[in-house]
C-alpha cells in the first residue's frame, strides 16, 4: 500500500467515514505520526529478535568523495585519505544488537562493516591477500576504507523517515521521473500495519485533545478585567 492509502485510511477512521478535503487532519500530519509509530514498533519487533522483512528496508544511493574522518590529515598525506559520503546520512533505526545497515557496491557486492582499528591490524594477518574494503560511520558520515576508487555505494537500512529516502532518491535534475512521495510504496511489515494505525491514532487524538476549561478561573479573570 502507498503512503497516501495508509494516511487516508487513518483519516477515515478518525472522521468515521469519508473525510472532506478541508479536514483538520491533513495527510501530512497523519504521515508524521505514522512514521513515528512505524519506527517505535519496528524497533520493538527487532529487539525481540523477530524477523524484519525486506519490505521494510530501503536503499539509498550515497555519493562519495576522497577525504578523511578527522581534521588532522595533511593534503599531501595520501595514506590517511579515505572515501567519505558527500552528505550526512539520514537517521536509521537501531536495535539492541546493533543497526540494520548494509553497504553494497552498485553491482551488488556487499562491503563488510569495519573500522580504522580493524583495518590497521589486517596488515598482520598470515594471508597475503590485500585488505578488503570496509565501511564505518563517524560523525554521521559513511566512510569506505581500502578502496579509493568507488564513486557511489548503496546503503540499505531501516530508515527512520521513509519519506525522506523517497525524496533523496529522486534525481534533482529529473523530477519528472519521480512519483509523489504520497504515491510511493510505504515500507512497513504487514503485521505492523494494524498496530501502527492504532498507535498513530492514539498520538493524533491525544495531540488534538484540549485541556478542560477552568470556568472558575475564567470567571475571576473576567471580573478583574
Amino acid at each position: 500500500m502507498t503512503l497516501k492509502e495508509h494516511t487516508q485510511a487513518i483519516r477515515n477512521i478518525i472522521t468515521k467515514g469519508q473525510a472532506s478535503d478541508d479536514s483538520a487532519f491533513s495527510l501530512r500530519l497523519i504521515a508524521h505520526f505514522l512514521n513515528i509509530a512505524r519506527a517505535i514498533l519496528t524497533e520493538q519487533k527487532a529487539n525481540k529478535y523477530t524477523y524484519i522483512s525486506e519490505q521494510s528496508f530501503q536503499s539509498l544511493c550515497v555519493p562519495l568523495e576522497l577525504s578523511s574522518f578527522h581534521n588532522c590529515c595533511s593534503i599531501d598525506t595520501v595514506d590517511c585519505k579515505v572515501l567519505k559520503s558527500v552528505n550526512p546520512l539520514p537517521k536509521f533505526l537501531n536495535a539492541r544488537w546493533g543497526d540494520f545497515a548494509k553497504v553494497m557496491t552498485l553491482v551488488g557486492e556487499v562491503i563488510s562493516k569495519s573500522s580504522p582499528t580493524t583495518n590497521k591490524y589486517s596488515a598482520y594477518t598470515i594471508s597475503n591477500n590485500p585488505p578488503k574494503a570496509g565501511w564505518f560511520i563517524h560523525d554521521n558520515h559513511l566512510y569506505i576504507i581500502n578502496n579509493k576508487e568507488l564513486e557511489d555505494v548503496l546503503l540499505n537500512a531501516l530508515f527512520n523517515n521513509p519519506i525522506e529516502i523517497t525524496q533523496l532518491n529522486c534525481p534533482a535534475n529529473n523530477t519528472s521521473t519521480c512519483p509523489d512521495w504520497y504515491d510511493a510504496e510505504y515500507p512497513i511489515d504487514p503485521d505492523l500495519v494494524s498496530p501502527a494505525y492504532k498507535l498513530a491514532l492514539e498520538m493524533i487524538l491525544t495531540s488534538y485533545r484540549l485541556p478542560p476549561q477552568d470556568t472558575i478561573n475564567d470567571a475571576q479573570d473576567n471580573q478583574v478585567s
